[in-house]
């Protein structure tokens, strides 16, 4: 934990003393899709640089992704993967890999809306385990609906929303804010997203708690809501008028009361990674 409190202070101090717009049109694009703990979950950031005199409403990007993953999972190994990126936005519809996919439907002076529909990889399988947790049953991956708004404020854009699991209960619902920012050079951008998570109990407990029907395995309440800290950092390099090279380190830490679970790993999920995109 002393170690994501020491990223988050160097991330304001970086982002108060030396940040410039991160939209500044000498980047001319970054399109950044993140694999997160391979089959648990996906982040993205993204930083589309404004032209001065227009602006950029349609593009293709395709690209791959290489990472280095230590799960959130209790007994799951760490594993490297490789995923490959399709990013599309046409006006107001985009989607990143058809994982996450939304439309904006008001766009203010400053303030942005938009409806948004994301697959989570959130669940867990009966052979992700290598111990006695593989007598869990299977939980269906969320299909998580809502609501979500960016707002300009300074050289950062905050972030907020709430969804909907349309596959869970009634009551299986999240809420997030958001800063990203981002320090632009001549060909590079370093680029920073620091996201707060609150988890309502149902949906905590269904992904990370143990029911008595589950199997032999002791029951195990989460007690509260759940929440969790995510932070990601990307270097970027634009290679050519078309093509980005960048690099990223990921971080996420969960709730304490998320942590007890037996299902969890008590430290902290990261992952590191390589990429390129291309863009049409």
């Amino acid at each position: 934990m002393k170690k994501l409190k020491f990223i988050i202070l160097i991330f304001f101090i970086s982002i108060k003393s030396f940040s410039i717009y991160f939209l500044d049109p000498a980047i001319n694009r970054i399109m950044i899709y993140i694999d997160k703990d391979g089959a648990n979950n996906y982040a993205f950031i993204r930083g589309i640089a404004e032209e001065k005199e227009r602006k950029k409403e349609k593009f293709i990007s395709l690209g791959l992704a290489g990472s280095a993953i230590e799960p959130r999972f209790n007994d799951t190994s760490s594993y490297s993967t490789v995923v490959p990126l399709i990013n599309v936005k046409y006006n107001n519809f985009y989607t990143f890999g058809g994982i996450y996919n939304g439309y904006n439907f008001y766009q203010g002076d400053k303030l942005a809306l938009n409806f948004n529909a994301e697959y989570r990889f959130a669940g867990h399988t009966e052979d992700k385990f290598d111990s006695y947790l593989k007598e869990l049953s299977d939980e269906n991956n969320p299909i998580m609906l809502g609501i979500g708004s960016n707002y300009p404020v300074g050289h950062v854009l905050l972030t907020g929303g709430i969804k909907h699991n349309v596959r869970g209960n009634s009551d299986e619902n999240t809420a997030s804010i958001g800063v990203l920012g981002g320090i632009p050079f001549k060909k590079f951008i370093i680029l920073g997203f620091l996201s707060y998570e609150m988890m309502s109990n149902s949906y905590t407990n269904r992904y990370f708690g143990i029911s008595a029907s589950d199997s032999g395995i002791p029951p195990h309440n989460i007690d509260g809501f759940g929440s969790a800290i995510r932070f990601t950092t990307v270097l970027a390099y634009s290679l050519s008028r078309n093509m980005d090279l960048f690099s990223y380190y990921y971080i996420e830490s969960l709730s304490d009361n998320i942590k007890k679970s037996p299902l969890v790993k008590g430290s902290n999920s990261n992952m590191i990674g390589l990429g390129a995109t291309y863009t049409f």
